[in-house]
């Protein structure tokens, strides 16, 4: 007589076992340490000077002469900014709202510009950069 294998589920540790194997085939995304840090006034003017900053809702433009202008969600964006230390550091008017000095670290990948609030201890956005 035949013994007849049973047809219950894996077990919770074997399809754990399995979807983590699985899981490692998959490149990683791009993490922090493959941004590189923009350090200077001069490269980032480089970089955002005439350029436009897009991302999510909003379109940003950053003037060597201390303005940003632009929309978000709809909204008209204004503000001033300055280079300290290694931080771009900008105030700014939007919806109604005046938005208080915040210090952003600056990194980049590629196209993308990442700026991440209070001297890149907070949360950070992604910019594409378009010349």
């Amino acid at each position: 007589m035949c013994q007849t294998t049973s047809s219950a589920l894996p077990t919770p540790i074997a399809t754990v076992a399995l979807a983590m194997s699985l899981l490692s085939t998959i490149p990683a995304p791009a993490g922090a340490e493959d941004f590189l840090p923009i350090e200077t006034r001069a490269d980032f003017l480089d970089l955002v000077d005439g350029a436009k900053l897009t991302t999510l809702g909003m379109t940003l433009y950053i003037r060597s002469d201390g303005r940003i202008t632009g929309t978000a969600y709809g909204a008209r964006l204004r503000g001033e900014w300055e280079w300290s230390d290694a931080y771009f550091c900008r105030t700014l008017s939007w919806g109604g709202q005046n938005l208080p000095l915040n210090c952003h670290s600056v990194t980049l990948l590629s196209r993308t510009l990442r700026m991440t609030e209070q001297e890149g201890q907070g949360t950070f956005v992604d910019f594409f950069l378009q010349n």
